[in-house]
């Protein structure tokens, strides 16, 4: 500890005192950090963290990288200490490289596996490729040089992290996942560090190049520990919205059900109750016309008892895709009841006894094309909301009284 000077304020003397107001200390022992042990711990905590996540998110790729972290974990492991037995060096080098090499494996499973649920285990394919790099790293330390063995093992990681890094990319373009973009870079990184290994274990001088990209490969690794965290939170979000858009997608057709009369296809009477109060307020409050056809197939019934219901429900279904064709989209055709039918439509009297007229021939033309008898025909009857008063339950007693006067017309009666 380096001494204070001080003025020393003594009768009689005007010298400069030196007084250490510490004592000496004793200093700390140096703390020794190795990067393979750090490097190991923080796989750890990788493998750790993704299987809390596998809690929330049981998907198969979030198994194989839960495999991945733990085998790089194991590998760096191995080699955070040097060992003076030479053999059990060699040993322990040729486990860490052949781990490395499964890891790196895993990483290209997960990606081939996202998003589904299922392990792409190919155990022929597997077993093969698994005892091979077991027999060549567990065997090659003892037959061939130790660079000769890291050289192998380094290129396959190094080719197997590039091709993983091009799945994540596809992956990435296809659903513009940020965290499998960064992944993908992650993964690129890893993959040039691992190729600079290999030209180290050829003995070639790239050793500031090698430092550098040493701290930017383990600055690396977090980012894909990132990306998989923050991939998996956009898989869930994916699903949710697929999920809240197949729910909105089931409303709709359940209320299209409830509001659709299942033979015909046109409206039904809960739909009319639905659509009565909105039209009529439309109608008061900007003015618009509203009219109705009132609509009663003749001797429904006799066709019924001589050629059947099964004829009938086909005479029904005819009608209802008559009318549906011949409405515009502001308007609507209701299935009243039974043969009877109503068309709300947006527009004055006249306009709506044309159509009528028009729907009569239509419908003439139809019997004869599908070959009914010709006693079959439409009865109808239009009335309007006067835009002074009225409601439309009024303007539809006026049109089903209409409708009867012309089927009593059409009888002859």
């Amino acid at each position: 500890m380096p001494a204070a000077v001080t003025l020393a304020a003594q009768p009689g003397s005007s010298r400069l005192v030196t007084v250490d107001p510490l004592p000496s200390m004793p200093l700390a022992p140096p703390v020794t950090i190795q990067p393979r042990a750090f490097s190991a711990y923080g796989a750890l905590v990788a493998a750790a963290m993704l299987s809390l996540l596998y809690l929330y998110r049981g998907r198969a790729f979030v198994v194989y990288w839960i495999g991945s972290w733990l085998l790089i974990a194991t590998a760096l492991g191995l080699v955070a200490r040097d060992n003076a037995d030479t053999t059990l060096r060699n040993v322990l080098t040729g486990l860490a490289l052949l781990f490395t090499v499964w890891a790196s494996g895993l990483m290209r499973l997960a990606v081939e596996s996202f998003p589904q649920n299922v392990l792409r285990w190919d155990s022929r394919r597997l077993n093969i490729i698994m005892s091979a790099s077991a027999l060549w790293f567990l065997v090659a330390p003892f037959v061939v040089p130790l660079s000769a063995v890291v050289a192998t093992g380094t290129l396959a990681a190094a080719a197997l992290l590039a091709w993983s890094a091009t799945g994540y990319l596809r992956l990435a373009r296809h659903s513009r996942s940020a965290g499998a973009l960064l992944i993908c870079v992650g993964l690129a990184i890893v993959a040039t560090g691992h190729l600079l290994g290999t030209a180290a274990s050829f003995a070639i001088d790239i050793g500031l190049w090698q430092n550098r990209l040493s701290g930017i490969t383990v600055i690396a690794t977090v980012f894909v520990a990132l990306g998989m965290h923050l991939l998996v939170f956009e898989d869930m979000t994916d699903e949710l919205r697929l999920t809240s858009r197949r729910l909105a997608g089931a409303n709709e057709d359940a209320r299209r059900l409830a509001i659709t009369d299942p033979l015909t296809g046109c409206h039904n009477r809960r739909f009319f109750d639905e659509v009565e109060r909105r039209e009529t307020e439309r109608h008061r409050r900007y003015g618009a016309p509203l009219s109705v056809v009132f609509i009663d197939v003749n001797h429904f019934k006799r066709l019924n008892d001589t050629l059947g219901h099964d004829r009938g429900d086909a005479v029904l279904w005819m009608i209802g895709t008559l009318l549906r064709g011949h409405v515009r989209q502001s308007d609507y055709a209701i299935r009243w009841g039974g043969d009877e039918f109503l068309l709300l439509l947006v527009c004055g009297e006249a306009e709506a006894n044309a159509k009528a007229r028009h729907l009569k021939a239509a419908f003439d033309r139809e019997r004869t094309a599908a070959a009914l008898p010709a006693y079959l025909g439409l009865s109808t009857g239009v009335a309007s909301v006067p835009p002074d008063g009225g409601t439309l339950r009024d303007a539809i007693r006026e049109a089903d009284s209409q409708m009867y006067g012309d089927k009593l017309s059409e009888s002859g009666v």
